[in-house]
């Protein structure tokens, strides 16, 4: 039996533990809080940014350091720190201009490490963006930003990412990593940003095992942290394709999927 004071679970938000529209089901919160009196370890990895994640956290309790801008960062919430920061190179700046002069009805937002949001585009899927995380935001243009960047984010409908994402695998730039984050959403990060090699590095900082951590997700952007950890779990709402490497799969994120997995694991360490 394994104690359940060394195992680290860590979950997505978005379509996994919870739904912009409906929020966290009651189960999720009543089993986090249950695993983690245990003495059970739980946390995020989302491509959320700070500001998105501290919403929740009235009725989220993190034990543990939340992965945050899809592996860009790593913040102690409860001390209020940086714990990891990746910032994005000069080549992103180029990049984002060929995109925008080849895509330019695609919504384009630059997150950076002030924790500011701008708008570099607004199109009705960052309204929808913004609205759904309840973001505040800047409309500026590119010359305007200061600050470093932790990634980009573009906006639009399924089929224009698509074809944003196959024009993104022939630009000449091999210090930048691409990923589609939602159906609508696609991102611009530094090159080896996952949220996997984040929560290895997590696990460095927490002196965690790799081995006892546990990783639910949905979504394409979760691959990496699904691969890393020592268990994948994904939600029954998840593509066949994230499915179909996943060592297990739990119900919806709408039915509490997460609940269920941390009532397995309560489970199997305490009986």
């Amino acid at each position: 039996m394994k104690d359940i004071k060394n195992i680290l679970v860590v979950s997505d938000l978005d379509n996994t533990l919870l739904t912009a529209e409906k929020g966290i089901p009651e189960y999720n919160i009543e089993m986090i809080k249950k695993f983690q009196e245990l003495g059970g370890n739980f946390t995020v990895a989302t491509g959320r940014s700070i500001e998105s994640v501290a919403r929740y956290l009235d009725q989220l309790e993190l034990s543990t350091p939340a992965i945050t801008y899809n592996g860009g960062v790593i913040y102690d919430y409860k001390n209020k720190i940086f714990l990891l920061k990746e910032i994005l190179s000069d080549s992103a700046k180029e990049a984002l201009d060929i995109i925008r002069r080849e895509f330019p009805d695609v919504g384009c937002e630059v997150m950076c490490d002030n924790n500011r949001l701008y708008m570099i585009r607004e199109n009705a899927y960052t309204f929808k963006h913004v609205d759904d995380e309840k973001l505040s935001y800047v409309c500026t243009d590119l010359s305007s930003i200061k600050n470093n960047w932790i990634k980009v984010l573009f906006a639009d409908c399924n089929s224009r990412l698509l074809e944003l994402q196959e024009f993104c695998r022939k630009l000449p730039f091999d210090d930048l990593e691409f990923v589609m984050s939602n159906t609508i959403y696609f991102e611009m990060l530094p090159k080896g940003t996952t949220k996997g090699t984040a929560l290895q590095k997590l696990c460095d900082m927490i002196n965690v095992d790799i081995a006892d951590t546990i990783a639910v997700g949905d979504y394409y952007n979760d691959i990496e942290l699904l691969k890393t950890a020592g268990l994948s779990v994904c939600v029954d709402n998840a593509p066949q394709e994230i499915k179909d490497f996943c060592h297990a799969v739990v119900p919806k994120c709408t039915d509490g999927g997460v609940g269920h997995l941390l009532a397995q694991i309560i489970k199997s360490c305490t009986t």
